[in-house]
């Protein structure tokens, strides 16, 4: 499998591509208006407390103060208005709420993450080999702030881990530094997208082209500085006149990305729906009729669904309450040989997945933690018509609204003219119900909420 990363630089956007064989497998976009926050660490000062300290509002220097809770009530923090802390962001701001913040800050690296708040060393379970687990320990034994080992660090060297352990020290006393010269704001940005270029550039990676030579010169100091100077032999400059995303068919790749309904090679698909409460993800067989009986039919394409799905999710960045409706299985070791499938391609995503088990219905639901915006939040907007819903209001209800209202009209005295904006084929219609000499109509196709515009005159 080969895996290359693209990086596209505009006057308005900067955009990097993890492509695996040619598909689009992860896309991050940053916008100088509009950079994402989950993660940086803040300076921040208190400027209200509720609820007797289980609610805290913090100014970090952003348009919406964030919020500091604590569910635990025996052990709330006393702070006072004007505090100043050190907070880090745990959700983007949304709707009219500010980010959500938590004092427990983290500083993550390739194998392991620092804590500094807290004491534990921690290893991940994924790491089974018990003499390996010890030998993890033993070489951080000494420290004396909270660790966490990544699975990733399963067979690295004490020497590297140990070097990468100075890194993020070095980190943590830049931001006790920094937190002493600033008033409020940033003090460690882990949003930038040439960090998160650097964090996905490993051994891997075919070849990573750049089409911005100011970037291309920043990505090379970046990986000498985190000790990857050996993949700078792996970037390119890109050249040719058309634009790189283009090129190498990435746009074509995100606007399926933002499809309500997606296809898979056999001719099945799957519909992506997205409530307030939860997103739906439908499997179904389409046109993948095939020569195999239909429950082998149903199992091989619920099988095949799994990659996708689990693609798509991660690449359009969905978040919270998520449902699958596989096609209904009715040998158990089919529904747990899907379940497993689909476990093996979550586990290849980034962010953190819970609860993923079937239902007593028989759906697969699980959380997906929120982080950064939705792939959506970049493309597209909801209609200013229909409001998010996907539907106007029918031809006939639209006239039956207005004979409605030209009828309660029409009786007024003092009403001496009535004027019906609407759209010709409305119009149509209604001079075959009713017939006044009050009434103009005037062909007007720009009234998609309710179907028309009345004007009364005296």
């Amino acid at each position: 499998m080969k895996k290359y990363l693209i990086l596209s630089k505009s006057v308005y956007e900067t955009k990097l591509a993890l492509l695996e064989d040619n598909k689009l497998d992860e896309i991050y976009i940053e916008r100088n208006n509009q950079k994402e926050i989950t993660g940086n660490i803040y300076k921040g000062k208190v400027v209200d407390i509720l609820n007797n300290g289980e609610l805290i509002f913090v100014d970090i220097g952003s348009e919406k103060n964030a919020l500091l809770s604590f569910e635990n009530k025996k052990n709330i923090p006393k702070f006072n208005i004007d505090d100043k802390l050190i907070v880090q962001t745990e959700t983007e701001p949304r709707d009219e709420k500010g980010a959500k913040l938590t004092l427990d800050y983290s500083i993550n690296g390739e194998n392991l993450v620092l804590l500094p708040k807290s004491k534990n060393l921690s290893i991940s379970k994924k790491i089974k080999d018990v003499e390996e687990v010890n030998r993890l320990k033993n070489i951080f034994l000494g420290i004396d702030n909270g660790l966490i080992l990544r699975t990733n660090s399963e067979g690295k060297t004490e020497e590297s881990l140990l070097e990468e352990y100075k890194k993020l020290k070095n980190i943590e006393n830049r931001i006790n530094r920094d937190f002493e010269k600033i008033n409020i704001g940033l003090l460690y940005d882990v949003n930038s997208i040439l960090k998160k270029a650097e964090s996905l550039f490993d051994d891997t990676i075919e070849e990573f082209i750049i089409d911005d030579k100011n970037i291309f010169e920043e990505i090379k100091v970046l990986l000498e500085e985190t000790g990857k100077k050996d993949l700078i032999k792996k970037l390119r400059k890109y050249f040719k006149g058309e634009e790189i995303f283009e090129y190498y068919n990435i746009n074509s790749q995100i606007e399926r990305a933002l499809d309500r309904k997606v296809y898979l090679d056999s001719g099945a698909y799957i519909i992506i729906e997205k409530t307030e409460a939860l997103i739906s993800i439908d499997v179904n067989t389409g046109q993948n009729t095939g020569n195999k009986t239909s429950q082998e039919l149903i199992f091989q394409t619920n099988l095949e669904a799994t990659k996708e799905i689990a693609r798509q999710i991660k690449l359009r960045n969905l978040a919270g309450i998520i449902i699958i409706d596989f096609i209904d299985m009715k040998k158990i070791s089919d529904r747990k040989r899907v379940l497993e499938e689909f476990k093996k391609y979550l586990n290849k995503d980034r962010i953190e997945i819970n609860s993923l088990e079937y239902t007593n219905l028989g759906l697969i639901q699980f959380t997906r933690k929120r982080q950064g915006k939705e792939l959506a939040f970049y493309y597209k907007e909801k209609c200013q018509y229909c409001e998010g819903t996907g539907y106007f209001l029918s031809k006939d209800r639209i006239i039956l609204n207005l004979l409605e209202d030209l009828n309660a009209q029409i009786k007024s005295q003092d009403i001496k003219k009535i004027v019906i904006r609407t759209k010709k084929d409305i119009i149509k219609e209604l001079n075959k119900y009713i017939d006044n000499n009050k009434i103009e109509y005037i062909e007007d196709n720009n009234f998609y909420k309710i179907g028309y515009k009345m004007e009364l005159y005296n």
